[in-house]
């Protein structure tokens, strides 16, 4: 793939969510080979070359394709209001630090990317100690529901707090039929608000296939993460455990649809945002060619 290429195609892809890029954040999210000898002054040359051509747009201190220019003021308006949604994130980190078994907790999504609409929830995802999930996903909806915040089908307010995915601390590796450019995006966008035992770090490292698909970022973000070495611990409640489990699955059998749940993982993203993600991507570069 050349330079070129692998510009347009990132700035394509940013572009679906209105969302111009920063020339620092076009490098880093550069989609491209991890081995690919790409420096920063033939990256900034190829740009300007595109830009000179008006294959791209550059104003403001954006890049974007042509004729998006109010993407912009669409991109500042959105971190305005991703921001304000931010303010209930203590809360959540609160209710984390009561459950011992959590060892890690990001917001992703739209919110985490600051890109959040009107009727955008919280998403998140949470990691815990193993043999704990089931029993942590349901005191945190209890106590979640308390709060009138639990996000779900029959409760879809707006900037709700949706805990769509979550992982034992022992399998974070993310299975291979999600390994797309839009699940390492969400994966190096994750913004970890709660952490202890290493938990964000073992999951870039868990996730290396990442720096496969964005090095620069994957690269960026591992360097950026600080090490402890506090690590958490708390007795494991097994049958306690195995009893939310099957509770949990049996009250969830009559809304089962895409989702995928097992003992130790449980992904609740009833939407194939990929499949949809693709196609507009496909879209805008069929416009461009």
């Amino acid at each position: 793939m050349t330079y070129r290429s692998a510009i347009i195609l990132t700035v394509a892809y940013s572009a679906q969510f209105s969302y111009p890029l920063q020339v620092s954040e076009l490098w880093l999210r550069l989609l491209t080979r991890q081995n690919a000898a790409f420096s920063k002054a033939v990256f900034v040359a190829e740009l300007l070359w595109l830009v000179e051509r008006g294959r791209l747009e550059y104003q403001a201190g954006y890049v974007f394709l042509p004729g998006r220019v109010t993407d912009i003021q669409l991109r500042l308006t959105s971190e305005q209001r991703a921001q304000q949604k931010r303010e209930q994130l203590d809360e959540v980190v609160t209710l984390c630090r009561f459950i011992p078994w959590i060892t890690g907790v990001a917001v992703t999504g739209s919110v985490a990317m600051r890109q959040a609409r009107n009727n955008d929830d919280l998403d998140f995802l949470l990691i815990t100690m193993p043999q704990t999930l089931w029993i942590s996903r349901a005191i945190l909806v209890f106590l979640s529901l308390l709060l009138g915040k639990y996000r779900s089908r029959k409760n879809a307010h707006t900037s709700g707090w949706c805990f769509n995915m979550w992982l034992e601390s022992h399998d974070l590796s993310l299975p291979s039929e999600k390994h797309s450019v839009y699940t390492a995006f969400e994966v190096l966008q994750a913004d970890w608000i709660f952490d202890r035992g290493n938990t964000k770090q073992l999951f870039l490292l868990a996730n290396a296939w990442v720096g496969r698909v964005i090095p620069n970022a994957y690269r960026n973000v591992l360097s950026l993460t600080q090490y402890s070495d506090r690590n958490s611990f708390a007795p494991s409640p097994v049958v306690f455990n195995a009893g939310a489990y099957a509770l949990q699955r049996w009250y969830m059998r009559s809304a089962m649809t895409r989702e995928l749940v097992s003992y130790s993982s449980a992904y609740f993203h009833p939407r194939d945002t990929h499949t949809s993600i693709t196609a507009r991507w496909r879209e805008l570069l069929q416009a461009l060619a």
